[in-house]
């Protein structure tokens, strides 16, 4: 209702409220099954006793710390879908990330990284 068509109208106009959607169960299925991945992934990259990669790992640990928050916090369809593909996001880059911080050991050590979580980086898209 625009402002000419309420004048001398005693109701007022009002925003809808959207009802909160909760996502779909394979928005959390595929969330929980990236978090075992990146679990996983944290776990390798503290072993490798790198400082630039110790710094990585730190921010990783953060981006899954703040997804499980909030996933325990309940979820709307839009915010899981939007974290979904930002962690997807995240997987598909860690090879170039970890290439620029070592160039000439980084493409061995992604293809080392892979073979023991078991995935592609590139798949995640």
């Amino acid at each position: 209702m625009s402002a000419k068509d309420h004048e001398g109208n005693n109701v007022l106009p009002f925003k809808r409220v959207e009802k909160r959607v909760p996502p779909s169960i394979s928005v959390i299925s595929e969330l929980q099954e990236l978090l075992i991945i990146y679990d996983h992934l944290i776990v390798l990259l503290r072993d490798t006793c790198d400082e630039g990669l110790d710094m990585l790992t730190d921010s990783i640990v953060v981006s899954v710390v703040a997804c499980r928050e909030a996933m325990s916090s309940g979820l709307e369809e839009n915010t899981g879908r939007k974290l979904l593909k930002e962690m997807k996001e995240n997987l598909r880059q860690f090879p170039q990330t970890v290439r620029s911080m070592l160039p000439g050991l980084g493409p061995r050590l992604c293809e080392s990284l892979e073979r023991k979580l078991g995935v592609r980086f590139s798949q995640y898209y």
